[in-house]
């Protein structure tokens, strides 16, 4: 990535944003430290990545990368044999520990979501056995805990025995009435780190101690009666070897750390990358970025593209604007008036593609396309540079001999004010010079410019394009959006108008360019009268062609809604014939009970049987034979009723036959149908079809063994099977039977034990012992 160009598009502020959204120091460097991929297959490959944590942050949340601390230093002198890290050095180390495995747990979670990102986890395991040294030795405000050994917390305990003996002895002292004259205040401190009480300087021949401090005032010493000194003595011998046990125990701790160096290094590592990642699409989110599709050709298509730091300009107004330049253009050349955004829409062309290259999500509509450009390069702002003693001009030269240097087949290159800063003449020859060579050597360039014969040489050439920054002549404000395929005036005066130059200025200025009517202008705006009535024609049948399909995906629209309303009719028919058919099943059943049970003759349970047949019969009768099938309606006119064929329903016509269809209303639908699938208007309704049992059949009640296996079957025909099994039993005289169902769902569990509840002829249900896939059955 050229440096230069990185540093004049704002690339590099853009870094510095991204690192201000990382919770880690590592994750900021590896964004200050991010450029270009080397590939489209690489920026996609970035790009992907962002993608997939999208998505993974929605389902997992942020990763909990928080909490991690610079900690090379400790891990390079952790390495070194016989050291000894300090608390709050060993204290980082934790963080990082605790930090590393909550990623790597975080990613492992990742793969289970079958997110790619999963991958990053593989070849790390957390390391728990140190994060567990650490919750040992450590507590939640960094203390050394007595569980960090069995040695010190023996050692706690007799320095927290010690003490208690000394503060007896000296609350005693404090209270005993012999002293409360020499006593100055009633507590207990500490000295010299010995426990002492505060005595008036008289206490001598009262009381016998050691003076280890006065006050500020003198009227108090500090004294340490004879009577502890002993035992604060071995206070201190205690600490001594409480401070000696510490060192032990932190010098195990530092070759712990020493030996897991290099897996925590790799740990950590990761985590700045997820934390690079997070502020990646943490900053997307919060400029509503998109990513866009890298294509291998030098294009560009990205549609409301908004420069990233005017989006971050609080209160700023931006306007999105369309940057285009499509396959074949070598020259894109953007004119207009000043402060119209021509530099703006140069800047932010240039930013999007390196920020596109770089695996991240640009400030733009859907859709955005950005191509593989090897090489972005600028010439953009004032270049003037003293140390060099180089006036503007020859800044910009310089800057141009690096650029031919640089650039070749597929670069982008940039030039923002191209052919100013000399003589017009001169610099607009000189300009077409710089253009033909970068054209030559295959870069695609983008430049703006105000001289009329630049614009007047982008529409002499096939592989140029002009765009103008629009402006709004009645206000004079500029609308900072680009119109394609024609030049823009500069409205130099128009802008000095609206920035207050006097009146007679302007007057003199209008006076002296008068009413340019020939040359290269004229010839320019005869170039663009004609380019205008070309594309209002262009525009006509594009919206006559948009009407079309409207019309079309209209009239698609409508015929879906009609299938889906006989779908749903159709299922409406087929729920209420099934209704049916379970009520005669279980009508079926009833009868074969009371037959098998004796409690009926076999002629009364014909005769039910033929009676639920007339009902269905009723219900659904057969469709009658059409003699001569539908006939064709009396007129087709708007108004007329008719009978629509296809759904088998009748409809209104409105509006007149176009095309061989015609608009008719069915209900809530309006379909556009043919005239041959009309007929006259019926006031019978097409019935679902449905088998039923005919009035002949005799019942005949099957026997044998009753235990049934419902697995794989589906909740209706295992329902069917139990009911069938249930006769079984019945008939058979077996008054306990095995209904096999699984675990499966538990839909069949289900649906099984409901089925029993509403069965008065089962006693009792129970699941086998150890087994709920099984039911065994108990009937009456």
């Amino acid at each position: 990535m050229d440096r230069h160009a990185a540093r004049v598009l704002d690339y590099l502020r853009i870094l510095e944003v991204l690192a201000g959204e990382a919770r880690t120091p590592q994750g900021g460097d590896l964004l200050r430290a991010l450029s270009a991929a080397s590939s489209p297959a690489e920026a996609r490959e970035r790009l992907s990545e962002s993608e997939a944590f999208s998505s993974l942050v929605e389902t997992l949340g942020w990763p909990p990368v928080e909490g991690l601390e610079r900690v090379d230093a400790h891990l390079d002198r952790a390495a070194v044999a016989g050291a000894c890290l300090d608390a709050e050095a060993l204290l980082a180390v934790r963080d990082a520990v605790v930090v590393s495995a909550r990623v790597v747990e975080y990613l492992e979670d990742a793969g289970k979501e079958s997110s790619p990102l999963g991958v990053w986890a593989e070849g790390q395991t957390p390391l728990y056995g140190l994060e567990e040294s650490f919750a040992r030795t450590f507590g939640p405000r960094g203390e050394i805990l007595d569980s960090a050994s069995p040695a010190l917390a023996k050692i706690r305990a007799e320095i927290k025995e010690l003490r208690a003996k000394v503060l007896k002895i000296l609350q005693r002292v404090l209270r005993d009435t012999e002293y409360e004259h020499v006593v100055q205040d009633d507590f207990i401190t500490q000295r010299s780190n010995r426990y002492v009480i505060p005595l008036r300087t008289d206490f001598r021949g009262y009381l016998n101690g050691i003076v280890h401090d006065h006050s500020n005032s003198g009227q108090t010493v500090f004294v340490e009666p004879l009577e502890v000194v002993e035992t604060n003595n071995r206070v201190n011998e205690v600490m001594e070897e409480e401070y000696a046990e510490i060192r032990r125990i932190l010098t195990a701790l530092t070759i712990a750390v020493g030996a897991a160096g290099p897996a925590l290094r790799a740990q950590i590592a990761l985590v700045a990358r997820v934390d690079a990642l997070s502020s990646k699409v943490r900053f997307a989110q919060k400029l509503r970025c998109v990513s866009p599709e890298i294509a291998d050709e030098p294009v560009l298509e990205v549609k409301g593209a908004r420069h990233p730091f005017l989006e971050l300009r609080e209160g700023a107004k931006v306007v999105p604007i369309r940057l285009y330049l499509p396959e074949g253009t070598n020259l894109l050349l953007i004119t207009g008036a000043n402060a119209g955004g021509k530099t703006v829409a140069l800047k932010t062309a240039g930013l999007l593609v390196l920020m596109a290259h770089s695996g991240l999500f640009i400030p733009a509509e859907e859709g955005a396309k950005v191509g593989w450009f090897p090489e972005v390069l600028a010439d953009i702002g004032d270049e003037q540079d003293l140390d060099k003693d180089l006036s503007t001009f020859s800044a910009h030269m310089a800057r141009l001999k690096d650029i031919f240097d640089l650039s070749g087949e597929g670069s982008l290159v940039l030039l923002d004010e191209l052919g100013t800063g000399t003589d017009p003449t001169q610099g607009a020859a000189l300009s077409v010079a710089v253009l033909e060579e970068l054209r030559r050597t295959g870069a695609r360039v983008m430049a703006t410019t105000h001289l009329d014969g630049l614009k007047a040489y982008a529409y002499g050439c096939k592989d140029a394009l002009n765009a103008a920054v629009a402006f709004d002549p009645k206000t004079g404000t500029p609308l900072y959006n680009l119109l394609y395929g024609q030049a823009g005036s500069s409205n130099a005066l128009d802008v000095a108008e609206r920035m207050g130059l006097p009146a007679r200025v302007l007057d003199r200025a209008r006076s002296i360019s008068g009413d340019s009517g020939e040359g290269t202008a004229k010839l320019l705006r005869e170039i663009e009268e004609a380019r205008d009535e070309a594309r209002l024609e262009r525009e006509k049948s594009a919206e006559l062609n948009r009407s079309l399909e409207r019309e079309l995906r209209s009239q698609k629209e409508l015929t879906e809604e009609a299938r889906k309303e006989r779908r749903s009719a159709m299922a409406d028919a087929r729920g209420e014939a099934m209704a049916l058919i379970r009520k005669m099943r279980e009508d079926l059943n009833r009868v074969v009970r009371e037959l098998s049970e004796e409690k009926i003759k076999q002629k009364d349970a014909q005769s039910a049987l033929e009676e639920a047949s007339e009902k269905a019969e009723r219900r659904f009768p057969k469709p009658k034979p059409e003699e001569a099938g539908v006939k064709p309606p009396k007129e087709i006119i708007e108004g007329a009723k008719v009978f629509v064929k296809s759904i088998g329903k009748n409809g209104i016509i409105e509006g007149k036959v176009s095309g061989g269809k015609v608009r008719v209303a069915v209900g809530p639908m309006k379909l556009f149908v043919p005239v041959e699938d009309l007929g006259a208007p019926s006031g019978e309704k097409k019935q679902a079809k449905i088998s039923l049992p005919s009035a002949g059949v005799k019942v005949t009640a099957e026997k044998g063994d009753p235990d049934i296996v419902l697995i794989g079957m589906t909740v209706e025909d295992a329902l069917e099977a139990f009911d069938k099994a249930l006769n079984k039993a019945l008939v058979s005289g077996i008054d306990r039977f095995r209904v096999v169902h699984g675990h499966g769902t538990g839909a069949l569990r289900k649906a099984i034990r409901e089925k029993i509840a509403a069965t008065p002829r089962v006693r009792r249900a129970e699941n086998e012992e150890n087994n709920e896939a099984v039911t065994w059955i108990e009937v009456l």
